[in-house]
C-alpha cells in the first residue's frame, strides 16, 4: 500500500494486484487468519466445557491430576486470548501465523499427552483397571476430533497436511506403545486384547477422511478462485453493480496490468439485438485513441456466454462525486476539465460517434503519469437502461430519450431530430452548469417534469446561483444551453476554442490541482476516521472515494 496519503487517495488499490499464484497465496493467508480464529474459538469452548465437567466430577482432585487441571485451565485462557487476538488483529507475517497455528493445535496435543500420562501414573489399581479398559476409545476420540478440526480449518498443501495429520496420529500410538511397556495390565489390553489394533484403525480412518476432506476443500477453494478468471483476466474484487451488470477490478494474467471488467447481465444480453449493439459500440469506442477517452482493452464472451468488456482502470473520482463532496468547482478547473472533454468529443464526432449520455457521472478526474485532473470521458452509449422509470431523474431510456433527463437536449426530448453533435454540446453545457453551481439546470423529483423544463423553460443565469462565475464563461455555458441547436456551438472544437478565450482559462495548473486533491485526501481521511467505529476499516473508507463504480451509471 502507498505510504503517502495523497498516493493512497489517488490509487487506493495500489499494490493489491499480483500474479495468479501470488494472489491465491494471499487469499489463503487471509483465510488462514479467519479459520484459525474459528478453530481457536471451537477448541476454547470445548476445552472450557470439559474443564467444568472434570472439576464437577472431581477428576482433578488427585495431586498428579491437579497439575493437569492447571494446564487445562491455562489452555482455555491461551486459546481464548488467541481467538481474541485474531478477532482484532490481522496477522500478516507468515512465521507469526505458523506460530499461532502451533499454539492452537499444539497446546491441546500436549494436554492430551499429559492427561494420559497422569492417569497412567495413578497407582490406584481400580482406577488403573477402569482406565485400561477405556483406554483405546478415550485416547482415540480426542485425537480424531483434533485431527479433523485441523484438516477442516487450516488451509494447507497436501504434503504439509499429510505430514501434520500423520504426526498427530502417531503421537497417541507411540504413547500407547510406551505406556504398555511400563504397565503389564495395559500391555495385555492393548496387544493381547486388540486395543492397539483398534486404536490404529480408528486413527488411520480418521486421518484418511481428514486428508480427503482437506484435499476436497482445498480443491474447491482453488476452483472458486479460478472461477474468478475471465479469459486472460483475473477478477480481483467487485467494484459495484448497476442496471446492466457488474464492474470488477481485474488484472491481465500476463501483463499484470490493472483494469476494469464490465460483465453484462444475462437478462440484458438476451434482449433482441443487445449483444450486436454492445459489440458495435465497443468496437467503435475501441477505435478512439484520444488520451481523454477511456481506453477499451478487450471484449468477449465467458464460457457461460456472459458478455464482457475490459477498460482501463481509473484511479480518481467522477465530477459528480467531486461536486457532491466538495461543492461547486472553481471556474478555472471547470474550463480545464471541459476543454479536455471537448477534445475527446471532437475525435469521437469525427468518427461518427455521438456520445448521447454526457453528464458529470460520465466524466472522470483521474491521474495519469503523475499528472492530476486528467479528464476521462466514459461510456459512449455502452451502458444504458432499457426500462423507463419516471420516478428517477437519472434514468436512461433506450429508444425514447437517450441520456439522463438532467442533461438531455430539448430536441431529443421532443423527438424533432436525430441525435447529432449539438445534442452533446447541450449536455456538456448542462454538465458545466452543474459543476459551476452545484445544481442541475432543472431539478425535480420526476423525470418527466425535468424533461418538460428542458424543452420549454429558460435556465436561471449562473450568476444568480453562483455570483463568482465569470461573465464570459457564463455566456459560453448559456449558449450551449440554447433551445435552438442552430444557436449553439456547432462542434466540440468550436466550444473548446470559446473556453480557451475565457479569462480563467489556463489558471488551473498542477499546483492548484494537487492542492485540490490533497484537500480531498484530507476529507477522505476524516471520513475514514468517522467510519472507524463501524464495520468498515479506515482503508475501506478511503477506498470508497475511488469511484470506479461510476462506470456503471
Amino acid at each position: 500500500m502507498p505510504s503517502n496519503p495523497l498516493d493512497a487517495f489517488i490509487c487506493p488499490r495500489m499494490g493489491k494486484t499480483g500474479g495468479s499464484s501470488d494472489s491465491f497465496r494471499a487469499a489463503q493467508h487471509e483465510l488462514a487468519n479467519s479459520r484459525l480464529r474459528t478453530a481457536a474459538l471451537i477448541l476454547c469452548a470445548g476445552s472450557a466445557a470439559f474443564l467444568g465437567r472434570n472439576l464437577l466430577l472431581g477428576l482433578y482432585s488427585d495431586p498428579m491430576m491437579q497439575k493437569v487441571g492447571w494446564a487445562h485451565g491455562a489452555l482455555v485462557l491461551v486459546l481464548g486470548a488467541v481467538a481474541g487476538l485474531l478477532t482484532r488483529v490481522h496477522i500478516g507475517c507468515r512465521v507469526r501465523l505458523l506460530t499461532v497455528e502451533l499454539l492452537v493445535f499444539g497446546l491441546p496435543t500436549l494436554l492430551f499427552v499429559g492427561l494420559q500420562h497422569a492417569r497412567l501414573c495413578d497407582c490406584n489399581p481400580q482406577k488403573l483397571r477402569e482406565m485400561v479398559w477405556a483406554y483405546p476409545a478415550e485416547t482415540a476420540i480426542p485425537w480424531i476430533i483434533l485431527i479433523n478440526l485441523y484438516a477442516m480449518f487450516v488451509p494447507n498443501t497436501p504434503k504439509r497436511a499429510a505430514a501434520i495429520v500423520a504426526g498427530m496420529a502417531l503421537i497417541p500410538l507411540a504413547g500407547a506403545a510406551l505406556a504398555s511397556l511400563q504397565e503389564p495390565l495395559l500391555r495385555a489390553r492393548m496387544f493381547g486384547g486388540g486395543g492397539f489394533s483398534a486404536l490404529l484403525l480408528w486413527l488411520a480412518i480418521a486421518s484418511t477422511t481428514a486428508l480427503y476432506a482437506a484435499h476436497r476443500i482445498g480443491k474447491l477453494r482453488r476452483e472458486a478462485f479460478d472461477a474468478k478468471r475471465l479469459g486472460s483476466y483475473s477478477l480481483k474484487e467487485k467494484l459495484g453493480a448497476g442496471g446492466m451488470g457488474e464492474v470488477h477490478l481485474a488484472e491481465h494474467q500476463l501483463l499484470k496490468r490493472p483494469c476494469a471488467v464490465k460483465l453484462i447481465r444475462p437478462d440484458k444480453a438476451d434482449q433482441a439485438g443487445a449483444i450486436a449493439r454492445f459489440e458495435a459500440e465497443v468496437q467503435a469506442t475501441a477505435g478512439l485513441t484520444h488520451p481523454n477517452t477511456i481506453e477499451i482493452y478487450d471484449y468477449g464472451f465467458s464460457d457461460d456466454g456472459t458478455f464482457y468488456y475490459v477498460m482501463e482502470f481509473l484511479p480518481g473520482r467522477t465530477l459528480q462525486e467531486i461536486v457532491e463532496r466538495s461543492g461547486p468547482m472553481p471556474p478555472a478547473r471547470v474550463i480545464h476539465l471541459l476543454r479536455q472533454v471537448c477534445s475527446a468529443l471532437a475525435e469521437a464526432h469525427r468518427a461518427g460517434l455521438i456520445h448521447r449520455d454526457i453528464k458529470p457521472g460520465n466524466i472522470f478526474a483521474t491521474e495519469r503519469g503523475g499528472i492530476l485532473d486528467v479528464a476521462k470521458l466514459l461510456d459512449f452509449g455502452l451502458v444504458k437502461s432499457t426500462v423507463a422509470d419516471e420516478s428517477s431523474p437519472e434514468l436512461t431510456i433506450e429508444g425514447a430519450v437517450i441520456g439522463s433527463p438532467l442533461y438531455a437536449p430539448p430536441e431529443r426530448i421532443l423527438g424533432e431530430a436525430e441525435p447529432d453533435v449539438r445534442g452533446d454540446i447541450y449536455s456538456l453545457g448542462a454538465t458545466a452548469y452543474y459543476l459551476l453551481t452545484g445544481r442541475p439546470v432543472f431539478g425535480g423529483e420526476k423525470a418527466l417534469k425535468i424533461l418538460f423544463a428542458h424543452a420549454n423553460e429558460t435556465p436561471r443565469p449562473l450568476g444568480e446561483l453562483q455570483p463568482g462565475v465569470p461573465t464570459d464563461l457564463e455566456e459560453v455555458v448559456m449558449r450551449c444551453l440554447n433551445k435552438d441547436p442552430d444557436q449553439r456551438f456547432q462542434s466540440a472544437d468550436e466550444l473548446e476554442a470559446a473556453l480557451e478565450l475565457c479569462g480563467a482559462a489556463g489558471q488551473w495548473d498542477q499546483t492548484t490541482a494537487r492542492n485540490a486533491w490533497q484537500n480531498c485526501a484530507r476529507e477522505a481521511a476524516l471520513h475514514a476516521g468517522a467510519q472507524s467505529d463501524g464495520d468498515r476499516t479506515s482503508d475501506d473508507s478511503v477506498e470508497a472515494f475511488n469511484l470506479e463504480t461510476q462506470l456503471l451509471t
